[in-house]
């Protein structure tokens, strides 16, 4: 039911106007114009390659129980939340998620925190020869280097360790299942870790409902690491939080842009289609709020697409051109994705 939830909010969040695949597509993380600029125009930064492994069928399903509960309608291709969907979430506790930013690697953070427990459970089991939980050559030359900086094997190291993840587990925002999901995941001395089909099975929930909550529950305790309060937690955070949320062509084009290229130009250079760097330019806005674009459309024309946004309460771009025939579809969407980021 959980996973339904957050569906849920993501429909309603996409007011209607979005196919029934756009929400897997955002889960997913796709790179693609349409999803990357749907995140700014509809304020989807939190959900944004929340699971990129999520199948297509698995999705199907689900939707397909939140239409026969009439929870959402389907409008020939597009899914709409309906009255019953929206009493659901009004009274639900809204998902804490950082998508935008953390992109999957999460597990990565999480990854280096499981081997650590791992490692110093065992060497206070006094059992120094154990098989890695954890089978990245990357996490395991990452742990090795942050326990050889420390003095690991010492019992303050240990007890200042716990005394941090207890602090970390302590944050308001987690639920009790957010700790239980957490804690039974690990692995120690004469201890394995729960398997994911045994903890839907404890909890009474699929698979996919705490395979979410747990992602839930890292990015709440990323969102509250510092390097005042868990200095050890915080070096595992190193490279976890994406330095740039652009793609490497959107990255590319911006880089051309800072020279003083046009897109015509720059869709010469890259042999790439004009709309195809239009498609980087609403990434880059997306990314970078202050990215000039009086070249592309005046402030007049961006105040015009908002209004009429507003005032038939739409984000479709034929029926804002219909209005302002005047405008290119590419002037309306950088116009909408501007007016994104100063609302999100």
């Amino acid at each position: 039911m959980y996973f339904q939830l957050l569906l849920l909010f993501i429909i309603y969040q996409f007011q209607g106007e979005r196919s029934s695949t756009a929400p897997y597509y955002l889960l997913k993380g796709k790179k693609s114009g349409q999803t990357i600029q749907d995140v700014t125009y509809f304020s989807l930064h939190p959900y944004f390659g929340l699971y990129p492994k999520l199948s297509k069928e698995i999705y199907e399903v689900e939707i397909e129980k939140l239409l026969a509960e009439r929870l959402i309608v389907m409008n020939e291709s597009t899914l709409a939340i309906t009255e019953k969907g929206l009493h659901k979430i009004v009274s639900a506790r809204r998902p804490l998620y950082n998508g935008w930013i953390l992109r999957g690697k999460e597990f990565v953070f999480w990854a280096r925190v499981e081997l650590i427990v791992q490692t110093l459970s065992q060497f206070q089991g006094n059992e120094k020869k154990f098989v890695p939980v954890q089978k990245s050559n990357d996490v395991h030359q990452f742990v090795k280097e942050f326990l050889q900086q420390r003095d690991f094997q010492s019992s303050s190291f240990g007890a200042n360790f716990k005394q941090q993840l207890f602090g970390l587990l302590e944050n308001p925002q987690l639920l009790e299942i957010h700790r239980h999901l957490f804690v039974y995941r690990l692995s120690g001395y004469k201890n394995s870790g729960l398997t994911w089909e045994q903890l839907a099975s404890h909890h009474q929930m699929t698979v996919l409902d705490v395979k979410f909550l747990f992602i839930e529950c890292l990015h709440i305790l990323l969102n509250d690491i510092t390097e005042e309060k868990y200095p050890d937690f915080h070096a595992l955070t190193k490279g976890i939080y994406v330095q740039t949320t652009l793609t490497e062509s959107a990255l590319k084009t911006s880089n051309l842009f800072g020279k003083g290229y046009s897109i015509e130009q720059i869709a010469s250079m890259r042999f790439l289609k004009e709309n195809t760097i239009e498609d980087h330019v609403i990434e880059i806005v997306s990314a970078d709020p202050n990215f000039p674009i009086h070249s592309f459309i005046a402030d007049e024309q961006i105040q015009q697409v908002l209004q009429i946004a507003r005032e038939r309460q739409t984000k479709k771009l034929k029926t804002i051109r219909e209005q302002l025939p005047e405008l290119s579809y590419f002037q309306i969407r950088l116009a909408l994705t501007k007016g994104g980021e100063v609302n999100g």
